[in-house]
């Protein structure tokens, strides 16, 4: 990440400061706080609950393409490769989109098919665009 990125945080890049939620709804208050949090101090686990749930997806996934270049089965809070599988379930529309980065995470897969299969990581939709 770039040094200049770390302090800042997705309200800054983005320019919009939403109001709390003023529901219960734990996901939704996890969410409101990380987009408060500065790039350079999002856990894995932020970055797979950020992703999953679609959020500012343009200054996320370099940071989570970043990761998973250092360890392909990066792990949130829920099992080994979490995070990839949070990337590898966005969806079509969006990969056609942003084909730089289909690439960059499709050379991470691409001779890994039995490792991934073993860890009951899916690439199927990922891999229609191939």
């Amino acid at each position: 990440m770039e040094v200049s990125l770390q302090n800042e945080t997705l309200e800054s890049l983005e320019g919009e400061i939403r109001d709390e939620p003023d529901y219960g709804d734990f996901v939704g208050q996890k969410i409101h706080a990380l987009r408060k949090t500065p790039l350079g101090r999002l856990r894995s686990e932020d970055l797979r609950l950020l992703i999953e749930n679609r959020v500012s997806l343009p200054y996320l996934l370099p940071l989570a393409i970043e990761k998973l270049r250092k360890n392909l089965f990066e792990e949130g809070d829920y099992y080994p490769g979490d995070l990839l599988q949070s990337v590898l379930n966005l969806n079509t529309g969006f990969w056609t989109n942003h084909p730089q980065e289909w690439r960059q995470v499709h050379e991470l897969i691409r001779y890994r098919e039995f490792e991934l299969e073993d860890r009951h990581i899916a690439t199927e939709t990922f891999l229609e665009l191939s």
